[in-house]
């Protein structure tokens, strides 16, 4: 089946400032490919949604960062989170000398797969979202400009090629962190699947014998022995963090210079298949583990005999901000878009 490609503009999770959600067909097409800020569409705003923080921006209408904020995520009953969301957009336009009425976009990066057809999420392991309602919907009750949800590593992928596009046709972002997660830019476009699954690595069929182990996965194997969580039960860290054991391995510490080198291993089967299924330009690697200088050296190290071509693997250029960036890039797009729409 071929890929999907979907200009991320004319992305269907969009919510109008009344709440309700509209359809490619009801609005105008945007230009293909990244047509990254450069309109007039006023200022907006992007939000980062992580399960530990929120990282919030407000940009121009050229889609330049002019203030940002970072808060704790709110859990709870009832997702106190899509109030919080509400309540960020709210003070930095307030910071920013704005009226909320003048924000032209709101664009929020989830840990989900988002569905194209009906901007519902799903596969959220580490963060609860409600699964019956589109959150673009519930968000944009709470606010007076329309709301756009994409997957937050799309997102990231989507900054990342950002400035690229003429000299990069195709680019992979893929995050090590909490999770693992992997956003597609294929010809200037992002890559979302039917279903809006595109990219999820996490449950690539991993490890002897994935069909006795998978069921029992909560997250997907290749994410259980690369994710945070998998790595702390298999290097028995017991109080330590995942951090903790890169500082160890910086200061010398045999056995967690060897954990690591084990970790990037097992990760370079995900780059390697995706490289040979895909064959992108580059491979622009982040998160919390993949920002590490060890952990991409060892990285590079172990794709060597894996593939008989090379596997171009760079770091991020925006590292923690990279979803917050292309946040900000598509909410600048898409208000420039609707902008020329409503001057022909």
């Amino acid at each position: 089946m071929p890929f999907v490609s979907v200009d991320i503009a004319t992305a269907p999770v969009v919510s109008t400032a009344a709440g309700t959600t509209t359809s490619p067909d009801e609005r105008q097409p945007a230009e293909p490919g990244l047509g990254l800020g450069k309109g007039r569409g006023g200022h907006v705003i992007g939000i980062d949604l992580g399960g530990t923080k929120l990282l919030a921006g407000l940009a121009d209408a050229d889609g330049t960062l002019l203030l940002s904020r970072e808060e704790p995520t709110r859990h709870g009953m009832d997702a106190p989170v899509l109030g919080q969301i509400a309540e960020m957009a709210r003070a930095l336009a307030g910071e920013a000398g704005l009226a909320v009425e003048e924000i032209a976009q709101l664009v929020i990066g989830v840990p989900s797969a988002v569905s194209p057809q009906t901007g519902l999420a799903s596969l959220s392991p580490n963060l609860a979202l409600p699964a019956d309602r589109p959150l673009a919907a519930l968000v944009g009750e709470r606010l007076p400009f329309p709301v756009a949800v994409e997957n937050d590593v799309n997102l990231a992928a989507y900054g990342e090629a950002s400035g690229l596009a003429d000299v990069v046709g195709s680019l992979v972002f893929i995050s090590f962190g909490t999770g693992v997660g992997m956003g597609m830019v294929i010809n200037g476009q992002l890559v979302r699947g039917a279903f809006g699954r595109a990219g999820e690595i996490a449950y690539l069929p991993v490890g002897p014998q994935p069909h006795a182990t998978a069921p029992a996965s909560e997250n997907g194997l290749f994410e259980d022995i690369v994710g945070t969580a998998g790595i702390r039960q298999r290097f028995d860290l017991g109080q330590a963090s995942v951090a903790d054991l890169f500082r160890r391995a910086a200061a010398g510490d045999g056995q967690a210079v060897a954990a690591i080198d084990t970790l990037a291993q097992d990760a370079s089967l995900g780059l390697a298949a995706v490289q040979a299924l895909i064959d992108p330009a580059r491979i622009v690697v982040g998160g919390g583990i993949g920002s590490q200088a060890m952990f991409l050296e060892r990285l590079r190290h172990h794709l060597v005999p894996l593939l008989p071509f090379d596997c171009p693997v760079e770091p991020s250029r925006f590292g923690a901000r990279a979803g917050l960036i292309g946040a900000v890039m598509l909410a600048s797009h898409l208000a420039a878009t609707r902008t020329a729409a409503h001057a022909l």
